[in-house]
């Protein structure tokens, strides 16, 4: 039986996390941390926690085996290591990092500690986008990855730390662009980056066009939105094999849409999904294509209506404690966060260095 921790009662972990976990035979969610008592509160009636804390010293001292950081963005690095010092493993919310220095800092802590660090790549755990994943297998090395998540109106949290620059370390690129380009380096073998080209730019509209499917009635709206709501751009890499990304929080589309597309050697593999969370699209199913240079074709199917987004938080966290027990599948790394944390770290470098003239 594993004892659980949770760090932050945000929307994430109310929506995905606890109702999933509290069905687990084999994990006890001990405790809960807020620096908002009262919210910490109530999760503990609602899914019957034990014990609840807003002193996070108190919080890690108490049996837990594992912990999962769900908070603000700006806090990941902080309340991470303070858990793997206290002799914790976890599972930490993206963005892990804002620099590529503070999550090498951070894996550090871990190996000196013996304890598992994981980012919360969910979407690598997707039925689809496994299924993708054998595709890709069949079409040799990858050369170019493409990916793109655009959303019609789909900005969480307007007026939130979630658009505050400071809290969130950016905006649409940060936020869902960090899970399309987790997956695109997933497949590429040299993730040693040579050049990043970069634009980025928000919508006129942008705080009104906040996410149906986000809204917390609870969380005040006072913060100053000073951040992206859409990007784009190329990463080269040293071996000559790029990853070109596009996303938008709020686009001007009919519908919410996820694409990948990998090429490889022996051909090519595109799937059109949607990840996460929405309610801005009309597409009947999930679409995978697969083409080789020599006339193969596949397409695959699966409904749009589906329960893709949960199922692959259950598996996630599953994997999660399974490997804290060891017993793991190697589908995650500790070093995955750094490739995708240093990635968006120099996109965002390029844009400050082109304003002041460097």
């Amino acid at each position: 039986m594993s004892n659980l921790g949770i760090i932050g009662c945000g929307w994430i972990v109310e929506k995905a996390y606890l109702p999933l976990i509290a069905q687990m035979d084999d994990v006890n969610i001990s405790a809960v941390f807020d620096i908002d008592y009262h919210k910490a509160h109530e999760f503990q009636d609602k899914y019957r926690v034990p014990n609840v804390f807003d002193n996070i010293d108190c919080f890690l001292s108490s049996p837990l085996d594992a912990v999962i950081v769900a908070t603000p963005n700006n806090t990941h690095t902080y309340y991470s290591n303070m858990a793997l010092n206290a002799g914790k493993h976890v599972l930490c919310e993206k963005p892990v990092a804002f620099s590529k220095n503070d999550i090498e800092s951070t894996i550090a802590i871990e190996r000196n500690n013996k304890k598992l660090f994981f980012p919360a790549f969910v979407n690598r755990f997707r039925k689809d986008v496994r299924k993708f994943s054998e595709l890709v297998a069949l079409i040799g090395e990858i050369k170019e990855m493409e990916v793109s998540w655009i959303r019609k109106s789909g900005i969480p949290r307007p007026g939130t730390w979630i658009t505050n620059k400071a809290a969130a370390g950016g905006g649409v690129l940060i936020d869902i662009g960090t899970h399309v380009i987790d997956i695109g380096l997933h497949f590429l073998l040299d993730k040693r980056i040579q050049a990043v080209k970069f634009a980025q730019g928000t919508s006129e509209q942008a705080e009104q066009n906040g996410a149906q499917w986000n809204i917390n009635n609870d969380e005040t709206q006072q913060q100053k939105f000073d951040v992206e709501t859409w990007a784009k751009g190329e990463i080269l890499f040293v071996n000559g094999s790029i990853l070109r990304f596009n996303v938008d929080w709020s686009s001007d589309v009919n519908e919410d849409i996820t694409s990948i597309k990998a090429i490889g050697d022996n051909g090519q593999v595109i799937i059109h999904t949607l990840f996460g969370f929405s309610n801005h699209f009309t597409r009947e199913n999930i679409e995978l294509l697969y083409e080789g240079i020599h006339g193969e074709y596949k397409k695959v199917l699966y409904p749009m209506h589906n329960t893709f987004a949960l199922d692959a938080f259950n598996d996630m966290i599953r994997f999660f404690l399974d490997a804290t027990n060891r017993k793991t599948t190697g589908i995650l790394r500790p070093s995955d966060s750094m490739y995708v944390v240093d990635a968006i770290e120099q996109l965002y470098t390029s844009i400050s260095l082109e304003q002041v003239g460097l």
